[in-house]
């Protein structure tokens, strides 16, 4: 399996925060990446997050008379067309000029509102990050890292070895710090 442009890791960093691990089981390393990157991505509700992966962006949004909007997708890096109702709303020059401004979340009007309507709202835009953020990337790998080393004892809660060692297993499926960087980058629902 080769590894997907959606991937939050590589091998190569999955590997260096697993302690000696060899070449043996990179195919079941990205595996594990490229599945569980799928997994993370779902549950943060963002089916792509690169801007390499996410391309041009062009989507229709019910008006609801307000004058901002939340695109689906973020950080949005720039914005080449507001449509409402078949009329342009021009870029706005100045932050107290009439028409559309953006920043890495929203997109705002001046002058103009999002009239209410049926998908009367028409946005083309990019967004996305460059790379996968750092924090998001590193969660990957802990969670990831954890899947990995607990395959091989599924459903175990204790093991004791003639009474000299013990082992107990947290069977959570995400570690608590990840998730609550996974949850920093999740889609809120409209």
């Amino acid at each position: 399996m080769s590894a997907a442009p959606d991937d939050l890791c590589s091998i190569a960093d999955l590997k260096a925060w697993l302690p000696n691990q060899g070449n043996n089981d990179d195919a079941t390393l990205q595996s594990l990446i490229t599945n569980g990157s799928l997994q993370v991505l779902s549950y943060i509700d963002r089916p792509h997050l690169l801007a390499s992966v996410l391309g041009s962006l062009n989507e229709t949004y019910d008006g609801n008379d307000s004058d901002r909007l939340l695109p689906r997708n973020f950080p949005i890096l720039s914005v080449s067309s507001v449509m409402i109702d078949g009329v342009t709303v021009p870029q706005a020059t100045t932050p107290v000029a009439s028409g559309f401004l953006f920043d890495a979340r929203r997109i705002l009007l001046r002058g103009f509102a999002f009239t209410r309507g049926v998908q009367n709202v028409q946005v083309t835009y990019t967004a996305g990050y460059a790379s996968v953020p750092l924090d998001l990337k590193q969660a990957a790998i802990e969670t990831f890292a954890l899947a990995y080393r607990q395959r091989a004892h599924i459903g175990e809660k204790s093991s004791s070895l003639g009474g000299q060692v013990t082992l107990a297993y947290d069977l959570a499926d995400i570690p608590a710090r990840a998730l609550s960087v996974f949850n920093q980058y999740r889609r809120v629902a409209r």
